[in-house]
This record gives structure tokens, C-alpha cells and sequence, in this order.
């Protein structure tokens, strides 16, 4: 375990739950442990108070971001293209990485599957380079396997690990029903092993790209249960483009000038 050990760890997530994939790596590392949102969702009920227990029972720290967005608020600044109260998470992390003598971040992977997630690795990759010093960056995935093949650090649970884990995705009761649709997707035994994948500069698809979650966005209209669709080209693109050129410029600016 010296590859962990060796190392001052953060964790950055998009939403409360997201650490129960990296539960081991929890209780390896003890983490400072950032929250971009609080898990409310489109229902507006929050649950970031099951991850602040989680995070307690784990001795792990939290950062000043834990819960600073509600879902909506995040969605809002998406579509806006208003990014000085992103830029501004970016410096929170950015000053808790370097006061905490952060070395290595482990942040949600972008895997085109929700925006927040997207918007999570890009927060975390501006945090550690506005830093000035080395800091290694991992992801891990949300929506694919977790047990993925890469350049990385793969961490297989012993019995007691896997049973203290599935006892704490048994404890969050708000997502007992995305974790069910994960171990049927994935397999119970691939949740086993945690990936933290190197991660490389984030490199972002054309604007006509069209990821799972405008997809889903679109469908949802035709349904009748959203009014709008966050798309990718028109908002989240331009977003990430600004929190990863590190300065705050108009969503018009960045659609005309991409990033390369």
C-alpha cells in the first residue's frame, strides 16, 4: 500500500455518494474530501448529511467545498456559462491543496454520463494546476467499471475491506437503488478492486458531440418532465473550456475560440 501511504491525498467529487467507490482508497489515504454538490438532484432533497457521516466514520477530513452547490445551482451555472462562481471553487481548492501539503487528487472521471461529473474533473484538474507545484491527478469512474484496466493504482479489497464497504452502501439509503442497477451492470466481485486511473489532460470532443446525458436531457423534454436541455456544444463545452483556460471570458468568446 505504499503507493497510497506514500502520498497526501485529496478527494474531489461531483456529488455526496461518489466516495463509496473509492471507500477503501477512504480509509487507506484519509483524504481531505471535497463535495462540489449536495446531492439534491432534480427533487431537491439534499444528501450530503449521509456523506458527512460516512466521511466521520472514515477519519477523513472535510475541504471548505463540501456541499457548496445545490444540483440545480451547478445546472444553472451550465447553462448561464457563468463561471466566476466556479473559478472561485477552483481557488478554494487550489489554496486547501496547498495549505494541506496535497501531493496526489483523486477526482471523478469525465465519462460523458452526467455534467456534474464532467464539471468535477475539469474543477479538480484547474485546482492542481493553479497550485505552482506538483501535485499527481487520478480519476476513477462512475458509470464504468471499476475494476478498468490503465496506468494507475489498482487497490484489491480482502474479504473484510469488501464486506466494510457493502456494509457502508448498505448504510446510504438515498442510493440504494443506483447501487443495485451498478453491481447488476457491472458485477458485484468487479467493486472489489478500486482503479485510480493516471489522469491525463482533460481533452474535450467536438461540439456536436452528443454524450449519454443530452441524450437522456432530450428525452426527458419529449416526456415532458424537463423544459430545457443541457447540451454539451452549447453549455457544458464552453464551461469547461473557461475553468481550464483559468479565466473568467464569455460563453461567446470560448464558442468562437476553442480550446486546443
Amino acid at each position: 500500500m505504499l503507493e497510497i501511504e506514500a502520498r497526501r491525498w485529496a478527494l474531489v467529487v461531483g456529488h455526496p455518494g461518489h466516495e463509496l467507490r473509492a471507500f477503501h482508497f477512504c480509509e487507506r489515504a484519509r483524504p481531505t474530501f471535497a463535495v462540489l454538490t449536495d446531492g439534491s438532484g432534480s427533487h431537491g432533497i439534499p444528501r450530503i448529511a449521509e456523506t458527512r457521516q460516512l466521511a466521520e466514520e472514515l477519519r477523513v477530513s472535510s475541504s471548505p467545498v463540501f456541499g457548496a452547490l445545490t444540483d440545480k445551482d451547478a445546472y444553472a451555472l451550465l447553462q448561464s456559462g457563468d463561471l466566476a462562481p466556479l473559478m472561485q471553487i477552483v481557488d478554494t481548492l487550489g489554496r486547501a491543496f496547498a495549505a494541506d501539503g496535497i501531493t496526489a487528487v483523486l477526482a471523478d472521471a469525465a465519462e460523458g454520463y452526467n455534467p456534474v461529473h464532467d464539471l468535477c474533473r475539469a474543477l479538480a484538474e484547474a485546482a492542481v494546476s493553479q497550485c505552482g507545484r506538483a501535485i499527481e491527478l487520478f480519476e476513477f469512474d462512475l458509470a464504468g467499471s471499476p475494476n478498468s484496466a490503465g496506468d494507475g493504482i489498482h487497490l484489491a479489497l480482502d474479504d473484510a475491506a469488501f464486506d466494510r464497504k457493502l456494509a457502508a452502501v448498505r448504510r446510504y439509503g438515498s442510493l440504494a437503488a443506483e447501487a443495485a442497477a451498478a453491481f447488476e451492470q457491472h458485477g458485484l466481485e468487479s467493486f472489489r478492486t478500486e482503479f485510480l486511473r493516471r489522469a491525463a489532460p482533460m481533452s474535450l470532443a467536438a461540439s456536436d458531440h452528443i454524450p449519454y446525458y443530452e441524450r437522456v436531457g432530450a428525452e426527458r423534454v419529449r416526456e415532458g418532465r424537463y423544459s430545457t436541455v443541457l447540451r454539451y456544444g452549447t453549455h457544458v463545452r464552453p464551461v469547461i473550456e473557461g475553468i481550464l483556460r483559468g479565466s473568467v471570458v464569455s460563453v461567446d468568446a470560448l464558442t468562437h475560440h476553442p480550446l486546443h
